[in-house]
């Protein structure tokens, strides 16, 4: 496979995260609406009165998966679930997060709707006998449905064979200049160029940076920030700014930002390959 089918694969599938929320709102809200229709079904059965309110209310801890798995998703593709134990503190974690944001949007709903004449006691304790065995099942299978899809998709990947050129032609003017990849030490969005810095020497070159990382081999170069890429090999150390970043000390004696949102990632690989050693 070639970088440019890989990029038509990824625009796919960035496609299709644009889409998620909307593909949740409808599977929740249906799933929502069979209960309240198995309510009233259940209301006729024995003969009592059927309130949609009060059976709406009540299911509101469907509606709440809509927002938070969305951003349960965007968090998880900056980690790695590396163990078991990481991945049952995330499945614990949201669990409690829905739990206790729920009595929020419950007391919210009987304000503006209902009057506030629903006991907040009420709805906590039928939450928690009732549906906390949907929250776990819920995050459960999101959270291990990605944590396997993820891994399965790297490692297609890895087998399709992608060939990543090992050269790259720097136009400047009439003049061309072939450089080998191993040889970059970071590449820097300067729009609408990039500026590629060897060890003693750099280039502006035309074209983006993300049309630069479907050139580059991903087991040599990693985002360390937004408008960064740097090669994990031409990295000496990195230091701590003690407030979630970090300073990553190059080959070429420059120094550049790592943004604690790239952070995980970067560490991961980095040590992993004993880059540290080296």
């Amino acid at each position: 496979m070639s970088p440019q089918n890989l990029y038509k694969k990824i625009s796919a599938e960035n496609l299709s995260v644009r889409n998620f929320t909307g593909i949740l709102a409808v599977v929740f809200i249906s799933i929502a609406g069979l209960m309240i229709f198995q309510d009233y079904l259940e209301a006729r059965r024995v003969g009592r009165a059927f309130y949609f309110s009060e059976s709406f209310l009540f299911k509101t801890i469907w509606f709440l998966f809509i927002p938070i798995l969305p951003l349960l998703y965007k968090h998880l593709k900056k980690q790695t679930l590396s163990g078991p134990w990481s991945t049952f503190l995330y499945i614990i974690l949201s669990v409690i997060i829905h739990y206790f944001i729920l009595p929020f949007v419950f007391l919210l709903f009987t304000a503006m709707f209902y009057g506030g004449r629903y006991d907040l006691y009420k709805i906590i304790t039928y939450t928690l006998a009732n549906n906390l065995y949907v929250l776990i099942i819920v995050y459960s299978t999101f959270i291990l449905g990605y944590k396997y899809l993820r891994g399965f998709i790297s490692t297609k990947i890895s087998a399709e064979g992608i060939q990543f050129p090992e050269t790259l032609v720097i136009n400047n003017g009439k003049n061309n200049t072939i450089i080998k990849l191993y040889e970059i030490v970071q590449i820097e969005a300067a729009t609408p160029y990039v500026e590629i810095h060897l060890e003693n020497r750099k280039y502006l070159h035309t074209a983006t940076l993300k049309s630069m990382s479907l050139l580059i081999n991903h087991n040599d170069f990693i985002r360390v920030h937004k408008s960064a890429i740097v090669n994990l090999n031409k990295v000496c150390s990195f230091k701590s700014r003690l407030n979630g970043d970090y300073d990553l000390q190059l080959k070429n004696g420059k120094t550049t930002r790592l943004s604690r949102t790239y952070a995980a990632d970067f560490k991961q690989r980095f040590e992993s390959g004993n880059r540290l050693n080296r």
